[in-house]
């Protein structure tokens, strides 16, 4: 189980990572508490988790860092070549690699709706398999009090930070 949480807060990295090239401008999300859902499907089983997370705009910032650096990490390890990364509207953004290591192809789009929520969806096909990972995260309200920037609550119950600090 908690091996599919971080899979699943490292896809949802990278697909913010792949989506957010550096020419590209993100939309900056509100401040506060969010809750993500997010169905994994890999080779037929599917996996569905949530989380509620306190989220800054500094912790947002570290995300970013982390995602660009876990993109070229990715890009290097699969030998991929630069996603070509398209902005079909002003809310939606999209990417597209394909990797020469494992000959895999990576799509990711991402629908914002304004600045309290957004839909991602990445596929990762590659000759033996495929998975596809669909987040729904959106803004609930303020952060509680015993919650600060980087703290999530698992669907579960269970407490844990994500945040770099």
């Amino acid at each position: 189980m908690k091996n599919r949480i971080f899979s699943t807060f490292a896809s949802m990295l990278l697909g913010i990572g792949i989506a957010g090239a550096d020419e590209l401008e993100l939309p900056t999300m509100k401040e506060g508490l969010w809750e993500a859902h997010t169905q994994q499907t890999i080779q037929g089983k599917t996996f569905e988790t949530s989380l509620k997370m306190c989220k800054s705009h500094e912790l947002d910032k570290s995300m970013r860092e982390t995602a660009k650096s876990a993109r070229e990490n990715l890009r290097k390890m699969k030998q991929c070549g630069d996603a070509v990364v398209t902005r079909p509207s002003a809310n939606v953004i999209t990417s597209e690699s394909h990797c020469a290591k494992d000959s895999s192809v990576i799509k990711s789009t991402i629908t914002f709706q304004g600045d309290t929520s957004y839909h991602m969806e990445m596929n990762v096909t590659t000759p033996q398999s495929q998975t596809v990972t669909i987040i729904d995260d959106r803004f609930v309200g303020s952060c509680p009090a015993d919650m600060k920037p980087g703290d999530a609550v698992m669907g579960d119950g269970k407490k844990m930070n994500l945040g770099a600090h």
